[in-house]
């Protein structure tokens, strides 16, 4: 074998790999997002999902989001807001010139359940808690710095209205 022939058969293995390493969302990819929400009104939220993939353009899973938030009262006490939600979800992904981007829009729905406590020494003015069906929808895109860790952001229906956090490939 020449060694052009040699060199070209390297770079070619070497940019097949390196692009292998990056892809985009593929049929039966597992990911977990660990994320935090921005714009809700309930402090800082978290919100956990998986989504495993069906075929190279659809994926579905699982997400779990919380937020709690407490506001005083002077001695009085304080009231404590809370919010869950569990939903199913599942994304269109769509295909990008670049391996590292993984843009996505999709759909949730769930139940939720909120609540609200009056906690001080005085007697509770109120207490309450609510659950609801969720339907909403999500548009969000993944960037991968390795094989299996990326960053991610979301816009749309979670536990708060702008979520950021770190993926993982399982």
């Amino acid at each position: 074998m020449t060694n052009f022939k040699k060199r070209t058969l390297l770079s070619s293995l070497f940019i097949w790999g390196a692009t292998s390493l990056f892809a985009q969302h593929q049929k039966d990819d597992r990911h977990l997002n660990i994320g935090l929400g921005v714009g809700g009104n309930l402090g800082m939220p978290i919100g956990i999902s998986y989504e495993h993939g069906f075929t190279e353009k659809i994926s579905g899973g699982i997400y779990l989001g919380y937020a709690r938030k407490s506001e005083s009262y002077d001695d009085a006490g304080q009231w404590k807001y809370s919010y869950l939600l569990v939903a199913a979800r599942a994304s269109y992904h769509f295909k990008v010139n670049t391996e590292k981007f993984d843009p996505y829009i999709g759909a949730v729905l769930g139940y939720n359940i909120s609540s609200v406590k009056w906690q001080g020494d005085s007697e509770a003015p109120a207490s309450s808690s609510a659950g609801d069906i969720v339907i909403g929808g999500h548009l969000g895109s993944r960037y991968w710095f390795t094989e299996k860790v990326g960053a991610f952001a979301e816009l749309g229906y979670g536990v708060g209205i702008l979520s950021l956090g770190i993926t993982f490939k399982l």
